[in-house]
C-alpha cells in the first residue's frame, strides 16, 4: 500500500511530467581556437498548453554542461543569465547560444556539451536533458601572416593571420586578428568558403587595414577588408573578366582595389539570364 501510494504521488508530480523535449546541435564539426561556438537547441513544448520558460531567482530555465576529452567539466568563466522564452502549445522553437560567453574553449581537443531546460515548476536540481552533442576545437596553422601598428595608437600592435580549414562543412578561409601587446585575440571567423588551389591574395593598405582576395567558386572571388579591430569593413564578389583572373592592385596614394574583374551583382545576373532563351521555348522544327 505504501509502495502504491509512493508511486501515486511520483506521477502526480508536475515536474516529472514529459512537458517539454530537448535537443542541441553544435553548427560545425570542428572549430578554430577563439572562434565563436554556437549551438542549436531545439525545445518542444508537450505539457498540452502554452509555456514560459523563465529564470526563478538564482535558477536559469536553461544551462549548458561542457566536458572535455578527459570527461572533466568545464567551469564557466562568467554566469549565463539568458532571456526567457515562450512556447505555444505542441510547437518547437530553435535558438542558438554562444558557448564561448561563458565557457573557454580555446584550447584544442575534444568537447561534448548537453543543456538541461526547467520548465517554472522545476528547481536547480531539476530538469529536461538533451541529447549529447560532439565537436572538436583546432589550434589551426597560419598559412600567412602580419604585424602592423594601430593608426593613431603609439605602441599597439596587430597581427593578422589567414587559416585555410574545413569546419566539418566545407573548406573555409579564416582570419584571425590579435592585439600582440596584450596577447589577447580580438577575433577569428570564417570569411567564406575557399578553393585553397589557388593562393588567396592580401595586401595592407594605407590604414593598415587587410586586404584579401580569394576564390570561393571556380568563377567568384570574395574580396574582403579587414580592420586593425577584426571588423569586417567590406565584402564584394568579383568575376573574372576577360583570360586572365583578378588580382589586388596597389595604388600610390596606397588605396588597394581589385584589378582585373567585373564587380558581381546578383540581381543583374539574374536578368542577364531572363534574356536567354530556354531550350523548351525554341519553336517547333528548330534543331540546334
Amino acid at each position: 500500500m505504501r509502495i502504491l501510494i509512493l508511486l501515486a504521488a511520483l506521477l502526480l508530480s508536475p515536474s516529472l511530467f514529459a512537458q517539454i523535449t530537448v535537443h542541441i546541435k553544435p553548427n560545425n564539426q570542428s572549430y578554430l581556437s577563439y572562434e565563436p561556438i554556437h549551438a542549436q537547441v531545439s525545445i518542444t513544448n508537450q505539457s498540452g498548453r502554452p509555456l514560459t520558460l523563465r529564470n526563478t531567482g538564482n535558477d536559469s530555465w536553461i544551462e549548458f554542461v561542457v566536458k572535455n576529452q578527459s570527461g572533466r567539466v568545464v567551469g564557466q568563466i562568467t554566469p549565463a543569465a539568458y532571456a526567457g522564452t515562450t512556447i505555444p502549445t505542441g510547437e518547437t522553437i530553435r535558438s542558438s547560444f554562444l558557448l564561448n560567453n561563458h565557457y573557454d574553449l580555446a584550447l584544442p581537443g575534444n568537447y561534448s556539451v548537453y543543456a538541461v531546460a526547467r520548465t517554472p515548476d522545476q528547481n536547480g536540481r531539476q530538469g529536461t536533458r538533451s541529447n549529447q552533442g560532439y565537436f572538436t576545437v583546432n589550434r589551426g596553422v597560419p598559412s600567412w601572416k602580419a604585424k602592423v601598428g594601430v593608426p593613431g595608437v603609439a605602441g599597439d600592435e596587430r597581427e593578422y593571420r589567414l587559416i585555410d580549414f574545413n569546419n566539418g562543412n566545407s573548406p573555409q578561409l579564416y582570419i584571425q586578428v590579435e592585439d600582440v601587446k596584450f596577447s589577447r585575440m580580438l577575433a577569428c571567423y570564417s570569411m567564406g568558403r575557399n578553393l585553397s588551389f589557388r593562393q588567396a591574395l592580401k595586401s595592407i593598405d594605407r590604414e593598415n587595414n587587410l586586404h584579401v582576395l580569394f576564390m570561393t567558386t571556380p568563377e567568384l572571388y570574395c574580396y574582403t577588408v579587414i580592420n586593425t579591430a577584426g571588423e569586417t569593413v567590406k565584402r564584394l564578389y568579383h568575376k573574372t573578366a576577360g583570360s586572365t583572373k583578378p588580382y589586388l592592385h596597389t595604388h600610390d596614394d596606397g588605396s588597394i582595389v581589385v584589378a582585373n574583374s567585373i564587380l558581381y551583382d546578383p540581381e543583374k545576373e539574374a536578368e542577364e539570364q531572363k534574356k536567354f532563351h530556354k531550350l523548351s521555348e525554341v519553336p517547333g522544327g528548330f534543331e540546334q
